[in-house]
């Protein structure tokens, strides 16, 4: 498309007759790849005898082809010419310098694409053209290079030191250059937001550019005092406030506030990282912290003490400039050198400036009657927290209460009791300013609420002064009193009161008034009420949770209705502690309950689709839908806790299936990737506790083996809890399914994972343990299984595998398949060749050590467990069955067999102790470190007489702990495996399998004898070639058994006798 056609088509773009439109459109769309159209459209923009709204919409066209079309994926042919992006690339930086800014910002997008893409293989002349625009005395060509800079500097802020070549090229060519700049337009008489604009542009070129380490030539004399001194001259310039926007909003934008941003923001950064050389561990950064400390760190800290006392005296900073003020001063705290400097000063920040801002502003106060709904989203947002000067402030006075107390605390306090009691003298009709004066008092003393109930005589007052000065505003006319009311109570909820803790007057008092808050007309009240609760029930021991059960109704209907009104995660988990607390009682509500948070969910859901088809730019095509989503987890984690509340009532769980299918089902997929771990624990407990598995239920098992073959493998664990349970509860239909195939499914997914490239080895894991589930619990069904499973782990194993926890699991296979039927196994093996090669690698992995002397691998007892009955099966096999290879080896057999069950008593009587023992292996590392940290880690019995119940139990123990992880509970990293969630010697109980009821010990015992009884001379054969030492230790393991065996008689026979001597159970009445 020539120009003068092109300049019409773009023309049409904007024409109001939509046909016109329409057609313009097409034009454009039709010539989009044609040869030459990309480089066309630039000079469009470009070109000043064009109309300005024709040149916007080329720009835009541009921007939108080259974000589209640029890059390639690897192996695709580029839709644009080499030579035309060559084209491009030539006058893009001139394109940025010269165009109006309408163009300039679509352009300067265009740039930092082409840098991320080309930059510098494909645009080596880009860094010369920058220098040569930075020396050039033209502010235009000088604005256009920083832009250009800084988008370099961007590229590689977080890339890896082998990565940072580049960039290092490109301080080393600008950063004296840069300097120089920095310094003239600081000496510039002008308080232009060009000006401002170019200064913010070399602050963030800084910060990108020294993000991960500082660059050698700072550590120059010439540099390192430049840029300092530089920094400290911005931070000192004054705001030209006469040119300050009037609107509030508008100011965020304004470049001057943007400029002092950045210059604190990098302040505060080098002090957090170089305040302290003893805190640094490269020698550069070391040179770097030590000239910092005694050049820089007390001359900013001075400066920021001078921007507060503007602060304090009536003159204006931005919100976010007071933020990184005061995390620098916080951090001042720290240092003894700062300190002294700094303490004189304590009094008058705290008072006229940390607690202004604590109190109740002007904008709260405006946001709260406006939108009280974004008031309580910024109020519980930890990103807001972030960016926020009144948590600043409280970081600030927690800090300073907490480093240096001595005489601060006291000063503070005094303060503070000065607050609440003119408040009280004024109360009830205090006027606003006093009103907002005592809701930053309050704040107060809920930020320092960790070292007043640890530090007397304050933690004797805490009670006293919540009668005094907290009780009475709950009835406060001003509403954000009484919000602040319930947040205070909730954060003393557990301190000892006179009758101890979650006890007595004072707290059923405050208990009282929260609850009762919940229904208070204002939102933000009822959400800190909401929230509130959760402090109070968990404050109050279990045994004396009756006396708050009246409450449940209430409170559950309270919570629903007010999360109909809004979505919070706090507000959820509030819900969830009450759900909890009172498990037994929810059988009533549990439908109704059920259905509230499903509601919920699909309106969250709702909510985010359609941000997304609002979003408009292709900034935001991917992100409504996906936010909605995950706004929804707290709602998903609430469903599960209420599933787990009524595990004892199986009957009800088809209801509970009924309401939760439609999330299941639309959710068990792709679109449910951001949430598919919650979604896996719905399907848990629905496939664990319902009393059948519906068909509807079975419709989603081959869905989970698709999504972990395709793109689930990361939570392999995840779905290996549903799958175990559908192969033990629906065994029948799990082997005898033709449409569909539920084994051959299984076995195929196996086979990719296992046999496939690019699948990590600590998700694979998962592979082999599914293959114990289905030769534990289809036992003697499965024979054409046995073959393809052992070729599988034979050869994973022959290349060698890193992961000590696959190559145990793989093992363990071995042992399952030994126990499924010895013959079969050996049979298997000897038709692959690899009979010699399997039982050789077994054994020696049993006997294999660590220097601490104990066993290198299976470290839970459950591996064990698995192997010795694999191996006593082996033993039982008659002689004319036992190829004729394996007969001399027989006796390592039995040796092995009592190494892992003298390995396996040991491990028990530790964990029955409770003494501080540990596993017999780790995760593979063989240091002496590890072998004696491992030896200080213990878990206690704990266990139930009912195994049914021990077993629901522990599942549900399971269940919770996964839920806690992902809310942030647990560790979730890159040392953590998914083989150790799912089967940590931590967790034996909690994955119920046919093998549970067998006693290995009793096993091994029962076995010999058999063979004692029918083999005399291969009984004498498998014992008598072994050592004395070892004869011994069989004959102790047998007598072991015996004694087991007596005890577990007696156990059975008094279960009984209680059996039959109790009252016949009530009956379970439900309402719905």
């Amino acid at each position: 498309m020539d120009i003068p056609s092109l300049i019409a088509a773009l023309g049409a773009c904007q024409s109001p007759d939509p046909l016109v439109r329409k057609a313009g459109e097409a034009a454009l769309e039709q010539s989009k790849h044609a040869r030459g159209q990309v480089v066309s459209l630039l000079r469009v923009a470009l070109e000043d005898s064009v109309d300005p709204a024709v040149r916007q919409v080329a720009a835009i066209s541009f921007k939108n082809l080259v974000k589209r079309d640029w890059d390639v994926e690897e192996g695709k042919v580029s839709p644009l010419a080499e030579e035309d992006k060559a084209a491009v690339r030539s006058v893009m930086v001139e394109g940025v310098t010269r165009s109006p800014h309408a163009v300039r910002v679509q352009l300067a997008e265009c740039v930092r694409k082409l840098v991320y893409s080309d930059y510098p293989q494909h645009w080596p002349e880009l860094l010369p053209q920058v220098q040569q625009y930075l020396v050039s005395q033209d502010q235009a060509r000088i604005s256009g290079a920083l832009c250009v800079l800084r988008f370099l500097a961007r590229k590689y802020e977080f890339r890896d030191e082998e990565e940072r070549a580049p960039l290092e090229a490109v301080i080393n060519a600008t950063f004296p250059i840069l300097l120089h700049i920095f310094q003239m337009l600081l000496a510039m008489d002008s308080s232009s937001p060009e000006l401002a604009e170019l200064l913010k542009l070399v602050c963030k070129t800084f910060w990108s550019a020294t993000y991960m380490s500082i660059p050698a030539c700072l550590n120059t004399e010439q540099q390192f005092t430049g840029w300092m001194t530089c920094f400290h001259g911005l931070m000192m310039k004054p705001l030209p406030l006469d040119q300050m926007p009037a609107d509030v909003d508008a100011r965020k934008s304004w470049q001057w506030n943007k400029a002092k941003k950045w210059v604190w923001h990098i302040a505060s950064r080098l002090f957090n990282r170089y305040g302290d050389p003893k805190l640094c561990t490269d020698k550069q950064d070391i040179a770097f912290a030590q000239r910092f400390q005694k050049e820089c760190s007390l001359v900013f800290m001075e400066a920021g003490l001078a921007q507060l006392a503007v602060l304090g005296q009536g003159g204006y900073q931005s919100s976010r400039v007071i933020t990184l003020l005061l995390s620098y001063i916080t951090q001042a705290l720290a240092y003894s050198h700062t300190w002294k400097v700094l303490k004189p000063h304590v009094g008058q920040m705290l008072l006229h400036v940390v607690f202004p801002l604590l109190c109740f502003s002007d904008e709260d106060a405006e946001l709260w009657e406006e939108d009280p709904q974004e008031y309580i989203r910024k109020g519980y947002d930890i990103m807001e927290d972030m960016y926020s000067s009144k948590t600043a402030a409280m970081s600030f006075l927690h800090e300073l209460c907490k480093a240096r107390a001595k005489g601060n605390l006291d000063m503070l306090m005094a303060h503070l009791v000065d607050v609440c009691n003119t408040y009280k003298g004024a109360h009830p009709v205090a006027p606003t300013e006093l009103a907002r004066r005592m809701d930053g008092a309050l704040l107060a003393i809920g930020t320092l609420a960790d070292v007043l109930k640890n530090k007397k005589p304050y933690s004797d007052q805490l009670e006293p002064m919540l009668l005094q000065h907290v009780v009475p505003l709950f009835a406060s006319p001003h509403s954000h009193l009484r919000a602040k009311a319930c947040w205070l109570a909730g954060i003393y909820a557990d301190i000892q009161f006179h009758d101890g803790q979650g006890h007595g007057p004072t707290f059923a008092a405050l208990l009282q008034h929260v609850v009762a808050a919940i229904a208070d007309p204002d939102l933000p009240v009822r959400m800190d009420a909401a929230v509130s609760v959760r402090s109070f029930l968990d404050a109050v021991e279990e045994e004396n949770l009756d006396e708050l059960r009246p409450l449940v109704p209430r409170l559950l209907n309270q919570f629903l209705a007010l999360s109909n009104e809004l979505d919070n995660e706090d507000l959820t988990f509030s819900l969830e502690t009450v759900i909890e607390k009172f498990a037994d009682d929810m059988a009533p509500y549990a439908a109704g309950l059920m259905q509230q948070l499903v509601l919920q969910f699909w309106r969250i859901v709702s909510d985010g689709e359609g941000e997304a088809e609002g979003g408009g730019g292709a900034g935001n095509d991917e992100d409504g839908g996906d936010d909605g989503v995950l706004a929804a987890y707290g709602v998903l984690r609430a469903m599960s806790t209420v599933l787990e509340s009524i595990h004892s009532l199986p009957e009800l769980y088809q209801q509970m299936e009924e309401i939760l299918w439609p999330i299941l089902d639309k959710f068990s997929g792709t679109e449910g990737q951001d949430i598919f771990e919650e979604v896996m624990q719905l399907a848990t407990y629905l496939t664990y506790y319902a009393p059948t598995l519906s068909p509807r239920m079975w419709s989603l098992y081959p869905r989970l083996l698709e999504c972990v073959s395709e793109w689930a493998i990361d939570y392999f664990v995840d779905v290996l809890l549903p799958v175990d349970n559908y192969i033990s509860k629906g065994t029948e239909v799990f082997l005898t399914s033709q449409a569909p195939p539920y084994l051959a499914l299984t076995n195929r997914m196996l086979e990719q994972v296992l046999g496939g490239d690019g699948y990590p080895e600590e998700q694979v894991v998962c592979a082999p343990r599914l293959m114990g589930v289905i030769l534990q619990h289809c036992r003697g069904r499965v024979d054409p299984c046995v073959g393809p499973y052992l070729s599988l782990v034979l050869r994973r194993l022959a290349p060698g595998v890193e992961s000590q926890d696959l190559g145990d699991a793989l093992m363990c296979v071995l042992g399952d398949a030994l126990y499924y039927s010895p013959a079969l196994c050996l049979q298997q093996l000897a038709a692959q060749g690899a009979l010699q090669q399997a039982l050789s690698a077994l054994s020696s992995s049993i006997f294999a050590i660590r220097k601490s002397g104990k066993m290198k691998h299976y470290s839970s007892p459950r591996e064990k467990k698995v192997l010795v009955l694999g191996l006593v099966s082996l033993l039982s096999l008659p002689d004319s069955q036992l190829p004729q290879e394996v007969k001399p080896g027989m006796p390592l057999v039995t040796s092995a067999v009592l190494r892992l069950l003298l390995a396996l008593k040991q491990q028990q009587e530790e964990h029955a102790a409770g003494s501080g023992g540990s596993s017999e292996a780790g995760s593979g590392n063989e240091s002496d470190l590890e072998d004696e940290s491992e030896e200080g880690v213990g878990r206690g019995a704990g266990e139930l007489s009912d195994d049914e119940d021990e077993v629901d139990e522990a599942y549900l123990k399971r269940l919770a702990r996964m839920a806690a992880k992902r809310a942030g509970g647990g560790s979730d990293d890159e040392d953590d495996d998914s083989g150790d969630e799912y089967w940590s010697e931590d967790e034996e109980e909690e994955v119920a399998s046919p093998i549970d009821s067998i006693d290995p010990f009793i096993y091994f015992a029962e076995t010999l004898h058999a063979v004692q009884h029918s083999e005399p001379a291969r009984f004498a054969g498998l014992v008598g070639g072994l050592d004395a030492n070892v004869q011994r230790a069989v004959q102790g393991m047998m007598q072991y058994a015996a004694e087991l065996k007596e005890e577990q008689a007696k156990e059975a026979a008094a279960a009984a006798a209680a059996a039959a001597a109790a009252p016949p159970a009530a009956e379970t009445v439900t309402r719905f």
